[in-house]
């Protein structure tokens, strides 16, 4: 779970952001990830829903596309 450092900010982040307009979850994140940080698709979905358990992203489906780069960008999210 080396993404944890980069998984934290962006669920603090988004959930604060989703909670300020009355949403009661997040059903959908989409973040763009630059392919030098080095990450996993498949291990940054798994270390980000083992990190959003008991939040409002508990139950969001994670969106990525890959850019040459060196950054996360959150693209998106949908709210219920």
């Amino acid at each position: 779970m080396h993404e944890s450092h980069l998984i934290e900010p962006l669920i603090k982040g988004i959930s604060e952001h989703a909670q300020k307009e009355g949403a009661k979850s997040v059903s959908k994140v989409r973040l763009k990830i630059g392919q030098f940080m080095g990450i996993q698709g498949d291990s940054f979905k798994e270390t980000f829903h083992v990190l959003a358990k008991g939040t409002i992203l508990e139950k969001a489906e994670i969106e990525i596309t890959f850019f040459l780069g060196s950054r996360i960008e959150v693209l998106s999210f949908d709210v219920d």
